[in-house]
């Protein structure tokens, strides 16, 4: 319960106001002089990964970006109250400088917290933070919301931290947060994160239909990653993305020793008319490969929102490959062909990437071909043309298929631990001194319970497991409830493992997650959301403990197929009150079939305002205070309104 509430503690601080201030650093420089006063409603926003494991000076970061100019800042890698800073790090951020902070957490680490947040001068009208998908990760993300308002103007500044492990999965990140975005009713939207886009300058090309980018504006880019890793080819993996009625004018860096990423920021403008949107190109920012490439050309050339620059192909007949982040409902596929036209082409699409169905085909004169039905490859296939082929863009248009659930069945067999059938115990083979015991118990009630019983000191491997036929290319979630008498987070670890029809492991979607479950004396509900690949027939869900001395008690174990939330917006009738006054708060989740979590009304302060189970605000006196969802389980999802009472 300590744990709980300083989770809420940290994650609403936006009504706080704290003074005391260390001593800044002098400026690099690089660093811009504050925006002049204008009549253009205009900004300076920032992102920055501020590296917890380095332990850095939240107090001293706080005075940079206010020497700085900066009104809103996104920030990443944040510790509360965990193993590694046994502090409430976004409390450091609140000063008299920035008031309002908000926490978002990613995950449970180290029995504490982990995750995203917002450091602002501006007051938050709205706050919500819910979990992106994040199978094949090693950390479970969530992409953080707030509303602020400047000279009249509601921006919904977003804040996340896509995963590092997989393009596949950054893909499928980028696309989700990008259909959340788009559904945004708030008229400017502006996008802070670390990416983690360090395989190809390209990563970003999806967002470039209806937004903005402010780190490769103008063909600059800034290599914000300062630290060494030899798997990345890029280090342009921070970034500021905003609708196209901001203008981004100005861009720049900020290099401090405490954090192994350099602090970003970008100067805006907000303009007096609605973002336009067009029709998205599924295309963009995807993996295509080709058989033949000519010296110099590239085939991501095909899929960079530029109709100017072309790719090349050498000589031969050629196959291109376009790979999908997720299943479309296809509608036509274009190609802007260069100076060099195939006379004969096919087009084949697929769900699986291995079984093909013809969909069309075309001459030097053909430019669309129509599309009908799922699809997550495409191949298109030319004969050898005399100099090779030349391609401008390949365009893929099309809706995101919004998931439903045919079926919310438990899998698992003996999931609420009431048999013995089901389960295999699995010990490894260890010279340690590691010994386990696995026992079905039932406890004072009469209610049973797996309990997985670990003696010695030493580092070892128990686990329960079991095999389960799944769908490809849907969406599902582990569920279970836990606790333990002794064991600590980091003994704990769980693994979903996908297997093909021939029994082989998807490296691209397996999750493997250690330290990520605060233990209790009491169960505590965990949800974990997941995505089967294209090729997926089966999985694996195996339950660790690997360190300590104890028991670690597991009861209600499910996996069932889920639609994942993706946005809660609250209104209300009105949010200005007067003491004994009331409200109605509406909420709208999208999409309409989620059910992946259950969500209660909260009041963060109920000195202010109360709200029951039917959202009703009653005022009770006079301040400010954020009302409305959060989710049941560790599983965070949450959704705030700020309601004042005068």
């Amino acid at each position: 319960m300590k744990k709980l509430t300083a989770l809420l503690a940290a994650g609403l601080l936006c009504l706080s106001a704290l003074s005391g201030c260390s001593q800044s650093p002098a400026a690099t420089e690089n660093t811009p002089s504050p925006s002049p006063a204008s009549e253009t409603t205009t900004m300076r926003v920032a992102t920055w990964n501020i590296d917890s494991k380095a332990h850095p000076d939240i107090k001293q970061m706080s005075n940079i970006i206010h020497d700085l100019g900066i009104e809103i800042m996104g920030f990443q890698e944040i510790d509360i109250l965990n193993g590694r800073n046994d502090y409430d790090m976004a409390a450091d951020f609140v000063n008299e400088n920035y008031p309002y902070v908000h926490f978002a957490k990613g995950r449970d680490f180290s029995d504490g917290y982990f995750g995203v947040g917002t450091t602002s001068a501006l007051e938050f009208q709205e706050i919500s933070s819910i979990p992106i998908e994040s199978t094949g990760s090693r950390a479970t993300k969530t992409l953080e919301r707030v509303v602020i308002e400047k000279e009249g103007k509601q921006i919904a500044f977003y804040v996340t931290h896509t995963s590092w492990e997989n393009n596949d999965l950054r893909r499928r990140q980028f696309a989700e947060i990008i259909e959340r975005l788009n559904s945004d009713p708030t008229p400017y939207k502006i996008l802070v994160a670390d990416f983690n886009a360090d395989q190809s300058l390209y990563e970003y090309d999806m967002f470039k239909d209806n937004y903005n980018i402010a780190n490769g504006k103008d063909g600059v880019w800034f290599d914000t990653f300062n630290g060494e890793d030899e798997t990345m080819k890029v280090m342009t993996v921070d970034n500021i993305i905003t609708t196209k009625n901001i203008t981004i004018t100005d861009v720049g860096t900020y290099h401090s020793d405490m954090a192994d990423h350099d602090l970003l920021w970008a100067d805006i403008e907000l303009l007096d008319e609605e973002a336009t949107m067009v029709e998205h190109d599924r295309a963009l920012g995807q993996d295509v490969t080709a058989t033949s490439t000519a010296e110099g050309s590239h085939p991501y050339n095909m899929i960079d929102c530029d109709d100017t620059t072309v790719w090349q192909s050498g000589e031969g007949a050629q196959q291109i490959v376009l790979t999908l982040d997720r299943p479309y409902d296809a509608q036509w596929l274009e190609l802007v062909w260069g100076d060099s036209a195939p006379e004969h082409f096919t087009v084949e699409t697929s769900v699986n990437g291995v079984d093909y169905q013809p969909a069309g085909e075309g001459d030097s004169q053909t430019t669309q071909i129509a599309l009908e039905g799922e699809v997550k490859t495409v191949r298109l296939s030319v004969e050898e043309t005399e100099g090779g082929i030349a391609i401008a863009s390949m365009k893929l248009y099309g809706d995101w298929i919004v998931p439903t659930v045919s079926d919310e069945a438990n899998l698992l067999e003996n999931g609420d631990m009431e048999g013995e059938d089901g389960w295999t115990f699995t010990q490894a083979e260890s010279e340690t001194d590691a010994q386990y015991e696995f026992v079905i118990e039932a406890d004072a009630q009469g209610n049973h319970a797996a309990k997985l019983t670990k003696t010695g000191a030493e580092e070892g491997d128990g686990a329960i497991e079991q095999t389960v036929a799944v769908k490809p290319n849907e969406r599902y979630q582990l569920s279970f409830r836990h606790k333990s008498d002794t064991l600590t987070s980091a003994a704990f670890q769980y693994e979903i493992t996908q297997l093909d029809a021939q029994g082989n492991a998807i490296d691209t979607h397996e999750a493997l997650l250690t330290d990520n479950l605060n233990m209790s004396a009491e169960y505590r509900e965990f949800d974990y959301n997941f995505i089967t690949s294209a090729q997926t027939a089966s999985i694996r869900v195996a339950l660790h403990v690997l360190g300590g001395e104890g028991s670690l008690w597991l009861d209600d174990v499910c996996v069932k197929e889920v639609v994942p939330t993706e946005n809660v917006y609250l209104t209300a009738d009105k949010t200005t009150l007067a003491v004994g006054e009331t409200a109605e708060l509406s909420v709208r989740v999208e999409p309409s079939t989620a059910n992946d979590i259950q969500m209660h009304w909260v009041s963060q302060d109920e000195s202010i305002a109360s709200v029951d189970e039917n959202g009703i605000v009653t005022a009770n006196g006079s301040g400010k205070v954020l009302v409305g969802l959060v989710s049941d389980s560790d599983l965070i999802a949450e959704s705030y309104l700020l309601i004042t009472v005068e």
